[in-house]
C-alpha cells in the first residue's frame, strides 16, 4: 500500500515536471492567437461603437458579429493548422494551453450570442461577462507557463469587467477595445518577440 502510494506520488511529481519543463519552451503558439483575435474584435467593437454613435447601419450590427466571429474562428483554426504543421513536436504544455483556449473561445461563444438571444442578459454586458472568462483563461495559462506578467492580466481584466457592470451603457465597447489592445494585442507582441529570440538560440 505505502509502495503503491509513493509511485503514485511520483508519478505525479512527474508529471508536473514534465508539465512545467514543456511550458517554458512553450508560449501559447508563439502570442499570434493573442494578436489576431485582440486586433480583429477591437476593430468590431470600434466599428459596433461608431454605428451607434453616428445612427448609421445600426440593424446591421447583429450582422457584423454574425459573420465577423464565425469567419476569425475558420481563420484562427487555419492559422493554428500552419503553426502545427510547423512544429517538430506538440508539447503536453501545448496540448493543454490549446485545450484551454479552445474551451475559452467556445464559452465566449455562447456568452456573446446565446445569452443575450435568448434574454439572459442585455447586450450591453456581453463585454464584462467575456472579460470575466478571458481573466479566468490568462490566469490559467499565465500559471500554466510560468508567466507571472500574463498571470497578472487576469486582475486588468476582471477590474475592468467590474467596472463596466457597475456602469453598463455604449462606452463599454471603447473600454474593451481599449482592453483588448492593452491586455491582449500588445502582450501577444511581447510573447511573440520572446518566442523568436528563443527560436533564434535554439537555432544558433
Amino acid at each position: 500500500m505505502t509502495n503503491e502510494i509513493t509511485n503514485r506520488a511520483e508519478t505525479e511529481l512527474a508529471l508536473i515536471k514534465k508539465i512545467m519543463e514543456d511550458s517554458r519552451q512553450t508560449v501559447m503558439y508563439n502570442g499570434i492567437h493573442f494578436i489576431f483575435w485582440g486586433i480583429l474584435v477591437s476593430v468590431c467593437l470600434i466599428a459596433n461603437y461608431l454605428m451607434l454613435v453616428t445612427h448609421t447601419f445600426v440593424d446591421k450590427i447583429g450582422m457584423l458579429w454574425a459573420i465577423m466571429m464565425p469567419a476569425g474562428a475558420v481563420v484562427d483554426m487555419i492559422i493554428g493548422r500552419r503553426l502545427e504543421r510547423k512544429q517538430s513536436a506538440t508539447t503536453f504544455a501545448a496540448r493543454l494551453l490549446g485545450a484551454l483556449w479552445t474551451a475559452s473561445g467556445i464559452a465566449m461563444f455562447i456568452f456573446g450570442f446565446l445569452g443575450p438571444m435568448t434574454g439572459a442578459y442585455k447586450s450591453i454586458f456581453i463585454c464584462p461577462v467575456i472579460s470575466v472568462m478571458l481573466g479566468v483563461s490568462y490566469f490559467t495559462s499565465g500559471s500554466i507557463q510560468q508567466l507571472n506578467w500574463l498571470r497578472n492580466l487576469a486582475f486588468g481584466w476582471w477590474a475592468g469587467a467590474a467596472i463596466m457592470f457597475i456602469y453598463p451603457g455604449m462606452h463599454t465597447l471603447l473600454i474593451f477595445a481599449i482592453m483588448l489592445v492593452g491586455m491582449q494585442v500588445v502582450p501577444g507582441l511581447l510573447i511573440n518577440k520572446h518566442y523568436r529570440r528563443n527560436l533564434l538560440i535554439q537555432e544558433a
